[in-house]
């Protein structure tokens, strides 16, 4: 067994006994701290997995002798960059507040274990990756208003018409009806607000507007075109 192989069985069985721990927790704030901690574990773990993959691929490469001689050092591990996500829209409805998360390629074909998001009462983390030796980060280190974790999500989303994926994060009010004026407690405290679409949006209208979609240009142009008949 190599030693990513086992540093990867140590760390699957620290964010085993993580989640045990959060189950036996009775306090919402350990709770909170707990649920952090298991999903920074499981971000090195799926990072440690591709690594392990990517060692696996280079040694099965070749079978001739002289090619497997010259493969008996640790094959090099792409760098893998982190980038934070600027590219975001939000809308809220009466029970959540909706974060749209664009500019991300590949996003589609990216599996599950690649998409971490922890929630806490009043913060929400992502981190997503690696996608093609890059890890996209978003974090809201408080919001507007509390949360609630336990009924929070997220989903991708694609439109077909466009190819253009994104990821959506559904989070949960922990007071169902109130108004958000802001996503973050530091856009609220400095009067500033990160856009957002108008309340009558259906999705796939918030989607064409989030990915800058060429078409909508054309749907203006054609409109005008009309009004002038």
């Amino acid at each position: 067994m190599s030693s990513l192989e086992i540093k990867a069985k140590e760390l699957q069985l620290d964010v085993s006994e993580l989640k045990s721990l959060g189950d036996s927790a009775q306090r919402s704030k350990v709770k909170d701290i707990i649920s952090v901690a298991a999903r920074k574990l499981e971000t090195e773990l799926v990072v440690l997995r591709e690594q392990l993959k990517r060692e696996e691929d280079a040694n099965n490469a070749t079978a001739d002798a002289a090619k497997i001689e010259s493969k008996k050092a640790e094959p090099a591990v792409k760098k893998i960059t982190e980038s934070q996500l600027k590219d975001y829209s939000w809308d809220q409805s009466e029970k959540f507040v909706k974060l749209y998360l664009t500019g991300l390629a590949g996003l589609g074909g990216c599996s599950n274990e690649k998409i971490v998001i922890s929630f806490t009462s009043e913060s929400v983390g992502v981190r997503i990756g690696p996608i093609s030796d890059k890890i996209f980060t978003f974090n809201i280190k408080k919001t507007c208003h509390k949360i609630n974790p336990e009924k929070s999500g997220h989903k991708v989303k694609a439109d077909y018409s466009t190819g253009c994926s994104y990821l959506l994060v559904s989070i949960a009010k922990h007071n169902p009806g109130r108004d958000w004026s802001h996503i973050s407690f530091a856009e609220k405290t400095s009067r500033r607000r990160r856009p957002r679409g108008p309340e009558t949006w259906s999705p796939g209208a918030a989607l064409l507007v989030l990915c800058k979609l060429k078409h909508q240009t054309q749907f203006r142009v054609e409109a005008a075109a009309d009004t002038k008949k």
